[in-house]
């Protein structure tokens, strides 16, 4: 990870360089947000719309009897489980899901990126990131000294869209930022759109059959929801 340093003063917030996946040697700032566009953190936001906590695995197997599992690899649903990782799909059954959860079943999500890197990282408090909460996820963390935004990119290759994110995340946060996040600031001043619209991400998830997933995730502050994640029990709960 890289982060530019003023030869005054550190910046409050910044974009960390995540494409090596060397969460565990880095440690962040007072509070780190966890940016996956497409789609883990859409979902997760999606799912603590209606629901208090989706517990977090990097597994593939199923190994509770009584629980809803949500998950893919690949973009891909994964055999046997409930739900793919869709936000689209998850609001579709919303009433099935809210009505199992308030039934005592827990909620699990795996996914080929988002959740791996909630598993590894490294930070004091750790909050879920997306376009469709920015401005409220935002709210949250703004009175924390320092912030850094994680891009969970596409296993070590970048994903333009959580970079993306990270600039409209931080749009809402005044504080001083440092290099990467200034790039992210201008970048969204742009066509962010149709950046994202045309990013391998996309591609995969048109190819898959979830265009509308997509375009859900672009709704900016969509959702009030805003997740943390609570590593030692494995989960994240809603904050507000």
């Amino acid at each position: 990870s890289l982060k530019y340093l003023s030869p005054l003063k550190n910046f409050e917030v910044e974009v960390m360089i995540t494409l090596f996946n060397k969460f565990t040697e880095y440690r962040c700032g007072d509070v780190a947000v966890v940016v996956d566009v497409l789609r883990a953190s859409t979902t997760i936001t999606t799912l603590l719309s209606f629901i208090d906590e989706v517990y977090i695995t990097t597994s593939t197997a199923k190994k509770e009897e009584n629980a809803i599992y949500i998950g893919e690899r690949g973009g891909a649903k994964l055999k046997d489980f409930d739900f793919g990782n869709s936000p689209t799909e998850i609001l579709a059954n919303k009433d099935i899901i809210k009505e199992r959860y308030e039934n005592g079943e827990k909620v699990i999500l795996t996914t080929t990126n988002g959740t791996r890197v909630l598993k590894s990282l490294n930070a004091e408090h750790i909050f879920i990131g997306a376009i469709v909460n920015a401005k409220f996820v935002a709210n949250a963390v703004k009175d924390f000294e320092n912030i850094s935004l994680v891009p969970c990119h596409r296993e070590n290759s970048f994903a333009i869209e959580d970079f993306i994110g990270c600039g409209i995340i931080a749009k809402y946060i005044d504080k001083d930022v440092d290099e990467l996040t200034k790039v992210a600031l201008e970048l969204i001043k742009h066509d962010w759109m149709s950046l994202i619209l045309n990013s391998s991400s996309a591609q995969n998830l048109r190819y898959l059959g979830y265009e509308k997933d997509i375009f859900f995730s672009m709704l900016e502050n969509n959702i009030d929801a805003v997740g943390v994640y609570k590593k030692e029990e494995s989960k994240v709960v809603r904050f507000k």
